[in-house]
């Protein structure tokens, strides 16, 4: 099983773990984004990235990278016979932040490198889940695409979208026990 609360967990301990990016209390560099898919109000939550991120004042030459995780999105799946499934869509940002005065070859570096420590990322959660028979990650459904320029212009990365799937029969199955 991975919960919302385990998936967030397992990328800020990534984002703490990663050389690149170094996340602690005192230097964050892990943010979570919450997006609604409900298309009758659908919200995007940036605050947390706004305040932690992209609103801090960084010394100039500071090219450290920061880690943004999106809430997932869940639909539930049934064979029609006896499993039933959830299948989740995550996403998450590696971002860079530019030096003043960059010039295109700066973003194109960048975006290079938000994308190799993406893909690292990757790997790590492929390790992380490989002992659990119960929760796989799609490899097929892995996607990435360029972002920028963001936050005050000077904030450029890679965006990675990917499905994974984990058992919901026991979820879905009528406890009496849990009503009055």
């Amino acid at each position: 099983m991975l919960r919302h609360s385990q998936y967030v967990a397992l990328f800020r301990d990534l984002a703490t773990r990663h050389q690149k990016i170094q996340h602690s209390p005192k230097v964050p560099r892990f943010a979570r984004v919450v997006v609604s898919i409900d298309p009758f109000q659908k919200q995007v939550d940036l605050a947390e990235m706004a305040e932690k991120q992209l609103g801090r004042h960084y010394a100039p030459g500071s090219t450290s990278q920061m880690l943004v995780v999106e809430s997932c999105h869940t639909q539930y799946l049934d064979n029609g016979g006896d499993n039933r499934q959830r299948r989740r869509s995550g996403a998450f940002y590696v971002f860079q932040k530019l030096p003043k005065d960059f010039t295109q070859d700066d973003i194109e570096l960048a975006i290079d490198a938000t994308e190799e420590t993406g893909e690292q990322l990757l790997a790590a959660v492929l390790h992380a889940l490989a002992g659990q028979v119960k929760v796989r990650l799609d490899e097929k459904s892995i996607s990435a695409d360029t972002i920028g320029p963001i936050g005050d212009g000077s904030w450029y990365g890679t965006r990675f979208d990917f499905d994974f799937t984990n058992p919901a029969t026991a979820a879905l199955t009528y406890n009496p026990a849990a009503f009055i």
